[in-house]
């Protein structure tokens, strides 16, 4: 008999234009016959963004659409179609979704029942891997189930009934070993990607350039993009460089971000790997990526695919957090379709992370602590249940073929992991030679919310997931430098200790740079603070040692480990791979 076995599995993830709205297109779908064959329209001029959960319609009559029918938004090849489920309906204008959505839908935009979905592989969009893993703690539901106790009956002691509580979604997947920076932003921010790899010649439109053509330009999460005919056909695996500039040859240092073109050759018709990350206005300049800076030959998978291009990553911390999707997908052994069990998590924000590495290993991160809106699956039937389970519906499923796996670079070759015996650490300006590990990490306090609300069926899960103060912190063990006398100035661990980081100006604090170099351009750098500089006064200070206890141990040289308080940071990653989600 088959068995489901964990060596089968795999988690993979996605970033969502909004909490809720796992993106997956639905471009060919078996429509409900006669009998159960809606349809609507959108009425709503502004369009419904990402992340709406009701949707005002026209031309619904009475009883077309009920709660529980799987429904497409969105019919036709070039704009962003997605399946949820009604979970009910609000008079004659209104359907209400179990999932929120994930992309914009502008008004007009076709609705209609469906009874299935053909696996595409381009729809498919929640297929990166964060790192290197091998177990993960799944966020399925956490009932609370609360047992009632009532005077006067005759149960005396013992519960009267049990009521439905509340559902909590929270998983964490620790002890990944990066091959890429990807996983390192959703804790902290948004990650800003630029190369010097394009032409920016010409004084109208550059060479190897063009203008996003779209007046009401292109929000967060779209896929399908229109650009002006700057460049000949673009090739099926062109990286693209979105500058968020309207100015040429300037990219912008906070929304700039590349994509990969996997629609058909074209000169202005553009379809992404990823959703976009940002939003991007009519008129801003858009770059193909070049095999060289300033080139003129075209970089695509088909026509030179080993070329390795420089892109800059860099993450920097933003108030609200992006959220996620994880899709678990688990195969039976004897790897038969229809027994595939899914799972998808929709609105999850990664709360805390931790960075760590130690001597003789590899640079390994965790997700700790990652709390989600709610769940869907693909487990459509209970022998004693009419209808769908809970939480069911029509999703595509990703299997080996469809994931983008961790450190894949544009040839198809994986990078290295990041060694310890790579790393370096500054610490008071100085290179600390001695260090035997460090464990940075990051708290966000995420408080999941749970709101009065309108729902139907099932759903309890938390209305929001709201990131509160953030908390930094970094532990390092260090072996004592070689002996000095004890009139010297050269700085130490302890005199530092003393100081408290107010070297007689006040409390100032002090720079940390943590570094793993994989090659002369390939490295993780983090920058404490955030500038690289420390000063006095608020939103200036660095670094600063809370504990560092020179105890006496069986260690030579003798060990400090040392506790660091400080109050930002920044990420920078330098790689070959362009497309970070």
């Amino acid at each position: 008999m088959p068995i489901y076995r964990s060596d089968q599995a795999q988690l993979t993830f996605a970033v969502e234009a909004a909490p809720g709205g796992y993106p997956e297109l639905a471009s060919a779908v078996t429509l409900a016959t006669s009998g159960d064959a809606g349809e609507c329209a959108i009425n709503l001029v502004a369009g419904v963004p990402a992340g709406s959960r009701s949707l005002t319609v026209d031309g619904m009559a009475a009883d077309e659409f009920v709660a529980g029918d799987l429904i497409v938004i969105g019919t036709t090849a070039t704009e962003s179609s997605e399946i949820r489920r009604v979970e009910f309906v609000d008079g004659t204008t209104g359907l209400v979704l179990d999932t929120p959505t994930g992309f914009f839908h502008a008004n007009n935009t076709v609705i209609k029942i469906i009874t299935a979905v053909t696996d595409t592989d381009a729809d498919k969009y929640i297929t990166f891997v964060p790192g290197v893993y091998e177990t993960v703690e799944v966020p399925d539901p956490e009932m609370a189930i609360e047992p009632r106790y009532y005077l006067g009956t005759a149960s005396k002691r013992n519960p009267y009934q049990f009521l439905k509580g509340q559902q909590t979604f929270t998983g964490s997947l620790g002890g990944m070993v990066l091959l890429d920076g990807r996983a390192l932003r959703f804790p902290i921010g948004r990650v800003n990607t630029t190369t010097t790899f394009v032409n920016t010649a010409g004084s109208t439109d550059p060479t190897y350039g063009a203008l996003i053509n779209n007046t009401a330009g292109y929000k967060k999460g779209d896929v399908f993009v229109t650009v002006d005919t700057a460049w000949a056909s673009v090739p099926v695996g062109a990286r693209l460089l979105f500058t968020g500039s309207t100015t040429a040859a300037t990219t912008s240092s906070t929304t700039s971000e590349v994509r990969k073109h996997v629609g058909a050759a074209s000169a202005t018709a553009l379809r992404l790997d990823a959703p976009l990350q940002f939003d991007h206005a009519n008129n801003e300049y858009v770059y193909a990526i070049v095999t060289t800076a300033g080139g003129t030959t075209v970089q695509s998978d088909a026509q030179n695919p080993t070329t390795l291009i420089p892109f800059t990553h860099t993450i920097t911390e933003t108030v609200d957090l992006d959220s996620v999707s994880w899709h678990l997908h688990v195969r039976d052994s004897s790897e038969t379709d229809a027994n595939d069990f899914d799972r998808r998590y929709h609105g999850g924000k990664i709360g805390n992370i931790s960075l760590s590495a130690e001597e003789g290993g590899l640079l390994t991160c965790g997700w700790d602590g990652v709390n989600f809106l709610g769940m869907n699956h693909n487990q459509s039937a209970h022998s004693g249940f009419t209808g769908n389970l809970p939480s069911y519906t029509l999703m595509q499923p990703i299997r080996d073929g469809n994931v983008s796996a961790p450190g894949t670079i544009n040839s198809g070759a994986t990078a290295e992991p990041y060694y310890f015996s790579q790393g370096q650490v500054t610490l008071f300006g100085s290179v600390i030679a001695r260090v035997r590990s460090f464990s940075l990490s990051i708290n966000n306090n995420e408080e999941p919310r749970y709101y009065l609300r309108r729902t139907m069926g099932r759903h309890r899960g938390p209305s929001e997931i709201l990131e509160q103060r953030r908390e930094y912190t970094c532990s390092v063990t260090l072996a004592l430098p070689d002996a000095t006398t004890n009139s010297s100035s050269a700085i130490s661990v302890f005199k530092e200790l003393l100081l408290e980081g107010d070297y007689g100006s006040g409390m100032e604090g002090f720079n940390i740079e943590l570094r793993f170099d994989r090659g002369a351009s390939d490295n993780i750098i983090i920058t404490i603070p955030n500038d690289g500089a420390a000063g006095v006064g608020g939103n200036n200070q660095g670094a600063f040692l809370n504990t560092a206890p020179h105890n006496i141990s069986e260690a030579n040289p003798m060990e400090v480990e040392a506790e660091v308080l400080f109050r930002n940071l920044k990420i920078e990653v330098n790689d070959n791979i362009g497309v970070y989600p």
